[in-house]
């Protein structure tokens, strides 16, 4: 008597974008016309132009963004998405679409983009036959995103949240900013980010990032992938990162983590049908006594199918006491690709299956087809083993499925370290599917672990699946971006107002006790040309000085001049004023009035190990102790560039280190060499010492991570509190002009000494700033404080 097929195929499916078991909400339009023998020879628009159509749900696409949006529906006004039908539009009358468009709007909360589905397809560059090269493809590319961008701004209402995911719509963002400056706008990615070595190869790389910097927040599914998006965009576009997101001129762009998760309430509900027990029942019956290892994957080169079925081999081969008696179940899903790749996959199951097999065996079952999502679920059910073991990916939930579905078995689950969710799944067995050895032992020791171990793997592996579902990922994305939309409205250039005298001047003349803390130079003076010349502090006016000691000589007036000048160059010019307080090297050292001696913010015993692991290796070289050595050690990494930037040079202060390229031959060959040493200096020594590489204008500094203007600003206000029989502070104005003093707005913002108009923070020139007003230039600043001094 002939076996059953134990798994029958499924009803066949129309090649879409993303086949998945997983069944959808999404709808999709279908025409119902007789097929006819041959191909008609006449004008195809009048063929659909009568045809029937109906609106069902699609079987294919994105159905974990759907069923986590759709999770939330309690938390939303209203949902309505914009996409594809899946099926070529360009023969459909005008009338046709109409109609198409008015049902899914007035039924199905859905508005069609009528387009072919796009021929971009984002992969990385390391693929020769990557399609990004190809100017066709680009060029359907932008028309695609264009047409998404026209149909998001034709439906978009007044405080709508506008979320837009994924590698074929990167740029959208932009896109509907340039249409809708104050909308709220969130883009998320679902694949890798890859390297900025790897982006750059692209021949659009400036034209995707932009597109994405114009969301106010971009979402990724790791850590390194943010890390990998904001080095990109620091090397290619000389924009300022830093672990919060991108600066740009006139705005910012946050970033931030959010791994999705899966339905998990959802999935065991459907764990419940009577159908999976049944299968669960069936496969246990067609392999007892036999170990099974399950699997499921795209057939695409990135899934690692072929490197999976090699360490299988390497598996039987290590281990021979294993043949005849495991199986491996592969669920291989098509793609829309045509590749070689399904050939080459094949290939290797036939070698094993005729080297292992015997009239009652074959280790490997290949099924390339999908099957239903009960087969699926018996499927993890009775498996003692699942194997990933992608070479790249965004993060596979096809793990977090197994997990639940492990509830009584609690088997462990093997997982590549290129899978997204393998940074959140620390409990699994980690392999590089590139070693197949590798991966052969964690095999092994998956099948032979004990009891104990697999519990107490399984308990912290359900854990995170269960916390951190798809209703958290989805509504943490969709509160974020609603708390940094509106952090943005508030903070940055486009709302900053210019500075008005008028408002401030009578809080500043009310006021019983003021607090002015000025930034040098760009604001007090304009930058100089050399650091020779300012070293020697030749460039201070007269007109500057009389301004600063009138507001001193002020009983009312505390003045500090936070400068990131050396405590020598800063005594030179202002030393000789007694009611002055000084600011030196960005808040490395505080001097207040009335007193001589300086004070470092460092703590008190603090050494600086990032310049000492730098001499380290100088006086290996060199084999000396000499201070001018060392000195000439703390360099050793900005010589580097110096050496590759004519006209750079540096600046050796007594905590920071500053390169300067402000006469560098070429500005923005120096803003991109800026660029470069800041990344340098945070991967080789960021992440071991607590310090920070800030680009400044036309200059990069290197300090202390805990220590900046802000921290400086902290120990002057605790400072004056604690005199006592004095006025308290009751108004604050504080000038800046450059990123360094952004801390230092930021701090000020949140002191809350009564009154809207009692802290004034001010930055110098229109951009981006968390300052509440700005003035143009210099000229300004000197302008505004001789009016406060009222003489």
């Amino acid at each position: 008597m002939k076996n059953p097929n134990v798994f029958p195929e499924v009803e066949p499916r129309p090649t879409l974008n993303q086949p998945r078991s997983r069944a959808s909400g999404l709808p999709s339009v279908s025409t119902q016309k007789g097929q006819p023998h041959r191909r008609p020879s006449i004008d195809s628009a009048k063929v659909f132009a009568d045809a029937a159509w109906t609106v069902e749900k699609a079987s294919s696409g994105n159905i974990g963004l759907y069923n986590a949006v759709n999770s939330i529906q309690d938390q939303l006004a209203k949902t309505i998405w914009i996409g594809t039908l899946g099926m070529a539009t360009d023969t459909l009358p005008d009338r046709t679409r109409g109609d198409i468009k008015a049902e899914l709007a007035l039924n199905h909360s859905s508005i069609p983009v009528f387009i072919l589905w796009p021929t971009f397809h984002y992969v990385l560059p390391d693929n020769l036959r990557n399609k990004s090269y190809e100017d066709g493809s680009w060029k359907h590319y932008v028309a695609v995103n264009r047409a998404f961008a026209d149909a998001i701004v034709e439906n978009y209402r007044q405080n709508d949240t506008i979320w837009v995911n994924d590698y074929h719509l990167m740029l959208v963002p932009n896109m509907v900013r340039e249409r809708l400056p104050d909308a709220s706008i969130g883009f998320f990615l679902h694949i890798p980010f890859p390297s900025s070595e790897i982006f750059k190869c692209l021949h659009v790389r400036k034209e995707v990032l932009q597109g994405l910097l114009g969301a106010d927040l971009i979402g990724f599914q790791t850590y390194s992938f943010v890390r990998h998006f904001l080095q990109t965009c620091s090397r290619i576009l000389s924009v300022e990162s830093s672990p919060k997101g991108i600066q740009l001129e006139n705005t910012a762009v946050s970033v931030g983590i959010f791994p999705i998760g899966i339905d998990t309430k959802g999935l065991n509900v459907r764990r419940q049908d009577p159908e999976v027990a049944q299968w669960v029942n069936v496969l246990k019956e067609k392999y007892s006594g036999m170990k099974l290892i399950v699997a499921r994957d795209k057939l695409d080169y990135v899934k690692g199918v072929r490197q999976k079925m090699l360490a299988f081999e390497r598996f039987l081969d290590l281990y021979p006491e294993w043949q005849g008696k495991i199986v491996l179940i592969q669920v291989a899903l098509s793609t829309t690709e045509q590749n070689e790749f399904q050939g080459q996959v094949s290939d290797v199951v036939t070698r094993i299956n005729s080297r292992f097999s015997s009239l009652s065996y074959q280790p490997i079952v290949f099924l390339h087809q999908d099957i239903t999502f009960s087969q699926y679920l018996g499927l993890l059910t009775v498996a003692d083993l699942c194997l990933i073991t992608s070479l790249r990916d965004g993060m596979n939930l096809t793990s977090h499925e197994y997990i639940v579905c492990q509830e009584q078995q609690k088997n462990p689950l093997v997982l590549s370290e290129f899978a997204g969710t393998y940074g959140s799944l620390g409990a699994c067995l980690r392999v590089n599917p590139w070693n197949y050895a590798e991966v052969a032992e964690a095999i092994h020791e998956g099948l032979t672990m004990k009891d104990d171990e697999k519990a107490i793997r399984w308990n912290e592996l359900r854990k995170h699946v269960c916390t951190n579902s798809a209703q958290f990922w989805a509504s943490d994305f969709v509160s974020e971006l609603v708390k940094v939309h509106g952090d943005l409205q508030r903070r940055y250039s486009i709302h900053i107002p210019l500075f008005n005298m008028g408002v401030v001047l009578p809080e500043f003349q009310a006021a019983k006790r003021r607090l002015l803390l000025l930034d040098y130079d760009g604001t007090l003076v304009p930058f100089e040309r050399t650091t020779s010349v300012r070293s020697r502090s030749q460039t201070s006016s007269e007109d500057m000085m009389r301004i600063v000691k009138q507001l001193a000589d002020d009983p009312k007036n505390v003045v500090y001049i936070m400068g990131g000048r050396t405590r020598e160059s800063l005594d030179r010019t202002f030393g000789h004023l007694e009611n002055i307080g000084l600011c030196a090297e960005g808040g490395c050292f505080l001097k207040f009035p009335g007193k001589s001696n300086w004070e470092s913010q460092l703590q008190e015993g603090t050494d600086m190990p990032w310049r000492k692991k730098v001499m380290e290796v100088r006086k290996k070289e060199k084999s000396t102790t000499d201070d001018n050595e060392c000195i000439q050690a703390s360099n050793e990494m900005f010589e580097y560039y110096k050496e590759r930037t004519p006209g750079s040079e540096i600046e050796v202060k007594t905590i920071p280190i500053v390169w300067h390229y402000r006469q560098a031959d070429n500005p923005s060959y120096g803003l991109w060499q800026a660029r470069e040493c800041q990344n340098h200096i945070e991967e080789a020594i960021g992440s071991i010492y607590p310090i920070h590489a800030v680009v400044g204008r036309k200059f990069l500094e290197v300090m202390p991570r805990d220590i900046n203007k802000a921290s400086a600003c902290k120990t002057i206000v605790e400072s004056l509190q604690q005199q006592p029989g004095v006025e308290p502070i009751d108004f604050i104005l504080s000038i800046g002009d450059d990123r360094s003093d952004e801390d230092m707005f930021a701090y000020c913002n949140g002191l809350d000494i009564g009154g809207e108009n009692r802290v004034v923070t001010c930055t110098v020139g229109s951009k981006s700033s968390q300052a509440r007003w700005f003035v143009p230039g210099v000229s300004s600043v000197l302008q505004g404080l001789q009016k406060m001094i009222g003489k």
